[in-house]
């Protein structure tokens, strides 16, 4: 697990047994065996104290994965990240399962930050995924790079500055081990927003 969007967490890697199911597709493991995820309804995995149960993505979320990919121009390959929903206490977070990298969102974060908020989290775990943060000790500063890359990804959606910021609402205002303050975080969504030639090439501003 890498790259909670509020909280920090360490780096979790799965066993091959567990379980996934992704739409209706069949994905090419790190082994090069054709799994097909469709066969079992969700994935189990540890978080702190608890198992957390995800499952696939309910639609317009898996949606708007795709069409961050799309706007930043990410080829099908590139962005081979599966989305699931699952009750993370309002958090997200990007990690890889079986080889196969994902985005996990808690749904209850949408009534907080709506519909521009919740993109911009899931923008923020692709950059996690696409700034490869995973398997990487941690670092406040990965935090500000999938900032900046989800700033850009709201630019070049067409969003506005303030889509950009919408989620800003959910970040600490003192910093912590793993997250920057919010100012700086925010200046960061900026940052990305305004340059985001800098912001999806996961540079920050010097």
């Amino acid at each position: 697990m890498c790259g909670s969007f509020v909280r920090g967490a360490g780096t979790l890697w799965l066993l091959a047994t567990a379980h996934l199911l992704i739409s209706a597709q069949f994905v090419v493991a790190q082994e090069r065996t054709q799994i097909d995820f469709d066969a079992v309804p969700m994935i189990h995995f540890p978080a702190g104290s608890r198992i957390v149960s995800a499952y696939p993505a309910f639609e317009d979320y898996a949606h708007m994965l795709f069409d961050l990919c799309d706007a930043l121009k990410l080829s099908g390959k590139e962005c081979a990240i599966f989305p699931m929903n699952a009750k993370l206490g309002g958090n997200a977070l990007a990690t890889i399962v079986d080889g196969n990298p994902i985005i996990v969102y808690d749904r209850e974060l949408s009534a907080q930050v709506g519909y521009q908020g919740a993109e911009m989290i899931i923008a923020h775990e692709l950059g996690h995924h696409r700034c490869g943060h995973l398997g990487k000790a941690v670092d406040a500063r990965h935090e500000l790079q999938a900032d900046a890359f989800a700033g850009a990804a709201a630019r070049l959606r067409g969003k506005s500055l303030k889509d950009a910021l919408a989620a800003v609402t959910l970040f600490s205002s003192r910093a912590g081990k793993t997250h920057p303050a919010r100012d700086d975080r925010a200046a960061a969504i900026t940052a990305g927003w305004s340059d985001p030639s800098a912001g999806r090439a996961c540079q920050l501003p010097r």
